[in-house]
């Protein structure tokens, strides 16, 4: 834009020039009559007085030309992008005065208004600092009460997206750069403005909200679901999930609760262990007991003695039971009490959803023989339904039929489920197969096995009999009858206040989904990750190699400092002595650190649906295109560059390196040369450039 101006300017003089050349001519004529023929023999007859007049009108217009570039145009350029400077991002920078005669003393004027609009905002500022001082206060208060909390909290908005998190769980996914990946994590990482579906499995979670939904339609007191997950580190995680309402009602996002109980599902098992070890005992000491009074009564003419001995066996297992009735009251002994997340689930309505699932997910018709009593169950729903939908996968698949037949009803305190096909029974041997298996279908399911959604039940599947159906077999689940059908814990549901919450901003409540077209979306509202590499040296074709990463995300124009990645990367090769004098890093620095084989998948989904941002960043691009062929990682996002926007900014000025960026814009260098402390200078780079761009009327 300044450039076109730039132009004009050029383009007005040189026409003005000319039209002043012509009036001297025009003058010259009039005073100094001569006919054409005359000044045209003049001109012929000298040519080189013709060609000297041409050269020194040319250069008497490029002289006068740039002298209205190097004294007026210039300067003036330089010192609307200096005083647009001070006006929106930096307002402690001064203009020197290089002005020439013509802006000279414009400049000290300028800065004398520029001292006293900083002297404004330091005094607005200061105002401002008092007045969240309390506010501050609270905040922080909140911020250690959350972060001291057992349980970990995440808030998401409608789509998903997190816009809240404390370090529990943060804590709960996290892991090395070099742990694999299970095969539930995708794009795995906890961070502000990504999704929730990238750490937790997106059928499971929709199901639940599915739940909460129908139980909000239903005006349920208690609109909580609940399910298990496992946690990166491998433990198993009971998951709460809570919706959140606006002030009128509607459903604005919903709370996940995240509570390890990987020790009290050991201890339950360890404790069911126990008991059914007493239970052997006590069942052995019965049975002594038993036989000891038969045999006393069967042999009537049994000497005394004989029976004194028989009295002493039934004493000593009497005192032995006792002893083992004392175990079992021991509070320490309380039962397998499972921290498994059930609820009670009326059975003809989760059997309508398990054939729907069937129809959709598997192409198989379940023909339900719906129960008289509407029974109810405490399950897991999910993991119930996953259950029905992994044995019903797995008969299809042994017998090739497209229907099953599901029989209910009630067998003493369990609810028992018969399936009925046409084809072969399962055997012991096929059965114990399927109990290893983990519950997945069409890519979607659980991370635990078929036994242990079956132990953490207390449930049973067997083999039953159909002695009235020729040709048909049958497999029974058995599940424990729930007299109740309420939940035993109750949360209230959070509702959101009409006016702005008092602790925290939610705007991100607002926003879109990060995945549609980058192109099309204003650069206040994308996310970026602003990054750095070191290297072996500048060559990368000749076989220079990463040595160091470092990233941070910028997220609502928030440089997280939290949510950054910093990595050392081991180059398999020696480090020249002039590389380590410029980034400091040594050889036994990076011996046994992660190759860039390990580090760049990680790295490639740390900066994944964001912009990436770096400095003179189309070095740091090559050495990842570089690696493209060994690691079969490319990457696609968009890329900014901080020196290439300086000088669309700022074209009047001369120096576009970090240090001069950083100079012009009040940013200050910490950690330079390292890859984490360029990432953060350039991120706070970026932040300042934004706002010079919209006033450019770049969005």
């Amino acid at each position: 834009m300044r450039d076109r101006r730039a132009i004009r300017y050029i383009v007005l003089f040189t026409v003005i020039s000319l039209m002043f050349a012509a009036l001297i001519l025009l003058t010259f004529r009039s005073l100094f009559p001569l006919p054409s023929r005359q000044i045209a023999d003049i001109f012929t007859n000298n040519t080189g007085f013709a060609a000297l007049t041409v050269i020194f009108a040319v250069v008497l217009v490029v002289f006068g030309i740039d002298l209205l570039y190097r004294f007026f145009i210039h300067p003036l350029n330089k010192l609307i992008e200096e005083t647009a400077m001070i006006g929106a991002v930096n307002s402690s920078h001064r203009i020197k005065a290089e002005g020439g005669p013509v802006f000279g003393r414009l400049i000290p004027a300028i800065n004398a208004i520029a001292s006293r609009y900083e002297a404004v905002q330091r005094y607005g500022k200061d105002k401002i600092k008092n007045i969240q001082a309390d506010a501050e206060k609270e905040r922080n208060l909140l911020a250690a009460i959350m972060a001291e909390l057992p349980e970990g909290i995440l808030v998401c908005n409608t789509d998903g997206i997190i816009l809240l998190y404390n370090q529990q769980v943060r804590r709960l996914f996290s892991r090395s750069p070099d742990d694999a990946l299970t095969e539930h994590e995708t794009n795995a990482f906890i961070g502000l403005f990504r999704s929730i579906y990238d750490v937790i499995d997106k059928n499971q979670l929709r199901y639940a909200l599915d739940e909460i939904a129908a139980k909000l339609k239903d005006n349920r007191q208690n609109a909580a679901a609940y399910f298990v997950t496992l946690g990166f580190g491998g433990e198993l995680l009971r998951v709460e999930v809570l919706p959140v309402l606006d002030h009128l009602g509607n459903y604005a996002g919903f709370i996940l609760i995240f509570q390890d109980i990987t020790r009290h599902l050991q201890a339950a098992g360890e404790a069911q262990k126990a008991l059914t070890s007493l239970a052997r005992e006590i069942r052995a000491s019965s049975d002594t007991i038993q036989a000891s009074v038969e045999a006393i009564q069967a042999y009537s003419d049994m000497k005394s003695n004989q029976v004194d001995g028989f009295i002493e066996i039934i004493y000593n297992e009497s005192v032995a039971l006792g002893t083992l009735i004392s175990e079992i009251n021991n509070p320490s002994n309380g039962g397998p009490k499972t921290e498994w997340p059930t609820a009670p689930v009326q059975v003809n309505r989760l059997l309508q959803v398990i054939r729907e699932k069937a129809k959709a997910s598997l192409d198989l018709f379940l023909s339900v023989d719906l129960a008289p009593v509407d029974f109810a169950i405490r399950v897991d729903s999910y993991a119930l339904a996953m259950v029905f939908l992994f044995i019903m996968d797995r008969i299809a698949e042994k017998d090739s039929t497209k229907t099953i037949r599901c029989r209910i009803d009630r067998e003493d305190n369990f609810i028992y489920f018969d399936l009925v096909w046409s084809g072969r029974p399962v055997t012991a041997e096929i059965l114990r197969d399927w109990d290893a298996r983990r519950l997945r279908i069409n890519g979607e399911g659980l991370p635990f096995t078929l036994r242990e959604i079956i132990k953490y039940h207390g449930a049973k599947v067997g083999v039953s009999s159909n002695p009235n159906e020729d040709n048909k077999s049958s497999l029974r689940l058995l599940f424990p009858l729930s007299d109740d059908c309420q939940v035993d814990r109750r949360r209230s549901v959070p509702i959101l206040s009409q006016s702005r919450p008092e602790f925290f901003d939610f705007d991100l409540f607002g926003r879109d989904d990060p995945k549609p077209e980058l192109a099309q979306r204003l650069l206040s509202e994308l996310n970026y990750t602003v990054f750095d590499t070191e290297t072996t040296g500048l060559d990368p074709g000749a076989g220079d190699e990463i040595i160091a990463i470092g990233a941070l995300r910028i997220v609502n124009g928030r440089l997280l400092h939290a949510e950054s990645m910093e990595q050392l990367i081991d180059p398999h090769r020696t480090i020249p002595v002039s590389s380590t004098r410029f980034h400091g890093i040594r050889h036994d620095m990076i011996k046994d650190r992660p190759g860039i084989d390990v580090v760049l998948p990680r790295f490639h989904r740390f900066v994944a649906d964001t912009v990436l941002i770096g400095h003179n960043v189309a070095f740091d691009m090559r050495m990842l295109q570089e690696k493209e062929t060994v690691t079969g990682i490319r990457f696609t996002n968009p890329v900014l560059d901080t020196l290439l926007l300086s000088a669309v900014i700022h074209p009047a000025q001369s120096g576009h390196t970090m240090e001069a960026i950083a100079a012009r814009l009040g940013v200050s260098i910490q950690g330079r040369h390292t890859a984490i402390g360029d990432a953060v200078v350039t991120g706070n780079i970026l932040r300042k450039i934004l706002p010079l761009l919209a006033q450019n009327g770049i969005l």
